[in-house]
């Protein structure tokens, strides 16, 4: 037997599928995929890369496609690799048709990379651009950010031009006194494809040029309408400031990794907290903190929310950690803890006491979430989303990438996903507390997170779908569901542990070695017996093909179990076993049995 790890509660189901309409009854947000919304207006695009940048705030996903491209009537369409103007789609829930469009047609424009960064608050929404032409020529709109606004629930847009969405006379300099939709402010360094890094909360607005290792800080002046430069950052260009920045409130945290991630840098990376004083408007970090623990490139990606903050370290090809801290209202930080984790974790977004973060590599999951216990303080692995839960739809052997940035508000969760069509891209809708890693499809085992649970009529016990609570000899228990797991309560242990059993079958397809996994715990110390064998109704032939002891106690413990020399068999009996054991209640969650290649 090996045990994996300890982990608290997860609450289980992921959408199995890559389609348009939610995949669990009753949940309109959960298991949806978004493809990238069709062309607007007229004109040819090349592999829009929708959702290679993405935020989300409220109900609200800010999604980039920074290679679409829209001509202007009349002018001729340049070829690629110049069909990258770039376009930003502002989507509502799971709504396919954006709620707002920013583009700016015409060959004049046609190598911003408009949406290759983006922003997001209740607020304000911003994205940048960069590039220039390949003549030399610059746009008039390349090396900056856009901001719009949110008003009385509606956010600015640009108007139609010859039917088609058109931002080119929608946007004035910072500072203008005009009324347009966009309010450009002018990047003080060059940028390209992801250079730069953009945070937004209600009133500030964070630039980071990570080349540079410059930091740049507007706040929103409402009187006059502008955004001001409070915080000016500059260092040396090694520390590659600014590659990761988060901000919360008047908190804003800054990610010095002293590396691109390939080696590690002279230092192994830091992480700063500035805080405003509201009285004079400056700005000073309150804390700061080093990545003295890992192999390098501590601040790459950074999450922040309320008090907690969230940090990934790991250059290529050495141990990775993902580390969290408490913030404190005036900026300083304490309570760190340091968790590696199996595979490099790319983007992390944060919602109160849960992290999700995609996972880039090796290993079966694109996205893990980690919880803070409340009692205890500390952070553990809660679950995954299988990438293979979802697949491209161009392709049914691409299975969801984890190399795109996410959102995550409540228990709702926005995923990019640029390969969902081709490079045409989507973004994946779900919800944090429905995943669970058992929703595997080479998993046998149906209903591996107990989530089809019904009622019955007599004495209002509950059933959950494929499994059997069973009693025998003298033996007696009931089931609850609650959360989504199964509770065995034994009322009558019998005198062997078969005398109260949970069971399921399963079908195995194929001979050969298996992974049997779950999660257990129990009200006290104790034993439960699994059994993999042949299903002896007819004959008493009760074959038994692989049968494991775990000893299971108060806290969640996950357990993994390889059974060898698996025969074939279509109806085989998987079952959980916890009489002679005392009265002593058992839980079973995210159960799980694959076969191994």
């Amino acid at each position: 037997m090996m045990v994996v790890s300890q982990k608290r509660k997860s609450l289980g189901f992921a959408g199995l599928l890559a389609v348009t309409t939610s995949v669990f009854a009753g949940s309109a947000s959960a298991g949806v995929v978004v493809a990238k919304p069709a062309p607007h207006g007229t004109g040819t695009f090349f592999a829009p890369e929708f959702s290679t940048a993405l935020a989300r705030a409220g109900q609200f996903t800010l999604v980039g496609a920074l290679q679409e491209h829209v001509t202007v009537p009349g002018e001729a369409a340049p070829t690629f690799p110049s069909i990258k103007q770039g376009a930003v789609y502002l989507m509502r829930g799971t709504n396919p048709t954006p709620e707002r469009l920013y583009q700016f047609p015409g060959v004049a424009q046609f190598d911003l990379q408009a949406g290759s960064q983006v922003a997001i608050s209740n607020r304000f929404l911003a994205f940048g651009t960069g590039g220039s032409n390949p003549a030399g020529v610059d746009s008039p709109f390349a090396n900056s950010v856009f901001v719009a606004r949110q008003v009385n629930g509606s956010w600015a847009q640009c108007p139609v031009v010859s039917g088609q969405r058109n931002c080119n006379g929608a946007v004035r300099e910072n500072g203008q006194s005009i009324s347009r939709a966009l309010t450009r402010i002018p990047l003080t360094y060059p940028a390209h494809f992801k250079s730069i890094n953009l945070a937004l909360s209600d009133d500030y607005l964070a630039i980071g040029y990570r080349q540079e290792s410059v930091v740049e800080l507007y706040r929103y002046d409402a009187p006059t309408d502008r955004w001001v430069r409070e915080l000016t950052l500059d260092e040396t260009n090694d520390r590659f400031t600014g590659a990761s920045l988060a901000i919360d409130g008047d908190r804003l945290a800054v990610g010095s990794p002293w590396s691109d991630g390939a080696t590690a840098g002279a230092e192994l990376g830091s992480v700063r907290v500035f805080k405003r004083n509201g009285s004079n408007g400056t700005w000073s970090a309150s804390s700061y903190t080093t990545g003295h623990f890992s192999s390098g490139a501590f601040g790459k990606s950074l999450a922040f929310s309320g008090t907690n903050l969230a940090v990934t370290s790991g250059i290529s090809g050495a141990t990775a950690h993902l580390s969290f801290f408490r913030v404190a209202a005036d900026g300083a930080l304490s309570a760190r803890q340091s968790l590696q984790t199996p595979n490099p974790i790319v983007h992390v977004a944060l919602s109160g006491d849960t992290l999700a973060g995609t996972v880039y590599g090796g290993g079966d999951e694109g996205l893990s979430l980690y919880k803070r216990d409340a009692t205890s303080g500390l952070w553990s692995y809660e679950t995954g989303l299988i990438r293979d839960f979802y697949k491209a739809a161009n392709s049914n052997v691409v299975g969801y990438g984890g190399i795109d940035p996410i959102g995550f508000v409540g228990d709702e969760l926005s995923l990019g996903w640029r390969a969902y069509s081709g490079l045409l891209g989507g973004v994946i809708h779900e919800r944090a507390s429905l995943l669970d890693a058992c929703r595997d499809p080479r998993n046998v085992v149906q209903n591996c997170s107990f989530d089809s649970v019904t009622s019955a009529a007599l004495d209002g016990y509950q059933s959950s779908t494929g499994w059997q609570l069973l009693s025998w000899n003298g033996g007696s228990a009931w089931a609850d569901y609650n959360g989504r797991q199964m509770r065995i309560n034994v009322q009558q242990p019998g005198s062997d542990m078969w005398h109260v059993q949970a069971r399921t079958t399963v079908k195995l397809a194929q001979s050969g070695n298996y992974r049997l996994s779950f999660r257990a715990k129990a009200d006290a110390m104790r034993n439960l017996v699994v059994n993999l064998g042949r299903n002896g109704s007819a004959d008493n032939n009760w074959a038994s093909y692989g049968r494991v002891t775990a000893a299971a106690g108060p806290q969640w413990v996950i357990y993994s179990f390889d059974l060898p020399n698996v025969p074939q068999d279509s109806a085989a009996y998987l079952d959980f076993n916890v009489g002679n054991a005392g009265a002593v209640a058992v839980t079973l969650d995210s159960v799980k049995l694959i076969r191994l290649p």
